[in-house]
């Protein structure tokens, strides 16, 4: 778990900085928005950037405080993250859907225009076939006309010349009106949704995504809190370990020393520290030197050995 913690400890930390930077943009962007005055809009917004980066360190700062047992300072810490995690989260869900709102506004807006022209389209260009078929009928009228009087040739070019282009622009108008229906029907079986998300769930996601902003960093920094420490104690038990052995051999050596001081006489200790490590203590020897019994410099040794400072081997006493 530790491993896993240090292996992925900067993409947690990265994802942090991804997610605050979002926050701090949203309330940044909500307090200059309230404020008219550019100067104080980006001083009180900058402000609003440094507490909302704050509080996702609050939430590591009071667990910290409560394993300390400062609970009274651990509990403010928390009540301060709350209500920057409150400001910051509104201003993060307005940001969003207001931006939703206004993409819907515009998409209808535009849905509603184009539907519009797509029917004033539509009745131009029927206007203009019915227009185009009273000017057929016009022309056929002139055409009749001059043949009555005989200029049968004259008719039959005015026929040709209008009919032709009467007839093109006919069949380009209703070509427009066709598509023009078409798409009218289009639009009008579609309903008109931003996204394709309706008010409520549009709501949901953005009230969801801004709690999730707040929740989703202090999680990962509280997580993460304990991280080094977790890291770190393998080497502390055993530094600890050490040093507990070392102060063990320090008392031990002194206990050592104060027994020898007071168990062995000044000039047995002199002899002993004089020997060379295997040298061979005879109890002839000490009972000379201290100018006691043989009885005495033999209990004397034994008491040695059992100090450690010497060895009972099967030829005598021998220094260590």
């Amino acid at each position: 778990m530790h491993h896993l913690q240090r292996h992925h400890r900067w993409a947690l930390l990265a994802m942090v900085a991804a997610l605050a930077s979002v926050t701090a943009t949203s309330v940044a962007l909500a307090i200059a928005a309230l404020i008219e005055n550019a100067m104080l809009a980006v001083l009180f917004a900058s402000a609003a950037v440094v507490l909302d980066l704050f509080k996702y360190i609050a939430w590591p700062l009071a667990l910290g405080l409560l394993a300390a047992r400062r609970t009274i300072c651990a509990l403010l810490m928390m009540a301060c993250a709350l209500a920057l995690g409150g400001v910051s989260g509104w201003a993060s869900y307005d940001r969003l859907y207001s931006s939703i709102i206004t993409s819907r506004a515009e998409y209808q807006a535009r849905h509603e225009q184009r539907k519009a022209d797509l029917v004033e389209q539509r009745d131009a260009d029927a206007a203009r076939i019915e227009q185009l078929d009273t000017d057929a009928a016009a022309v056929h009228q002139q055409a009749n006309a001059l043949r009555e009087r005989g200029m049968v040739s004259r008719a039959l070019e005015l026929e040709t010349a209008a009919m032709a282009r009467i007839d093109a622009e006919r069949e380009r108008a209703q070509v427009r009106r066709d598509s023009a229906s078409q798409e009218l029907t289009t639009l009008l079986a579609r309903p008109a949704k931003a996204a394709g998300l309706p008010l409520e769930l549009a709501t949901l996601l953005c009230a969801g995504f801004a709690a999730a902003l707040e929740v989703v960093p202090a999680l990962i920094l509280a997580a993460l809190r304990s991280t080094p420490v977790a890291e770190r104690s393998p080497l502390a038990v055993t530094e600890n370990r050490k040093q507990a052995g070392e102060r063990q051999q320090e008392r031990t050596e002194t206990d050592t020393e104060t027994a020898v001081a007071q168990v062995l006489p000044p000039e047995l200790q002199q002899l002993i520290a004089e020997a060379q490590s295997g040298a061979k203590v005879a109890v002839r020897q000490v009972a000379k030197e201290l100018q006691i019994g043989s009885s005495k410099a033999t209990r004397l040794l034994q008491q040695a050995a059992e100090l450690g400072l010497l060895h009972k081997t099967a030829g005598g006493y021998v220094a260590a």
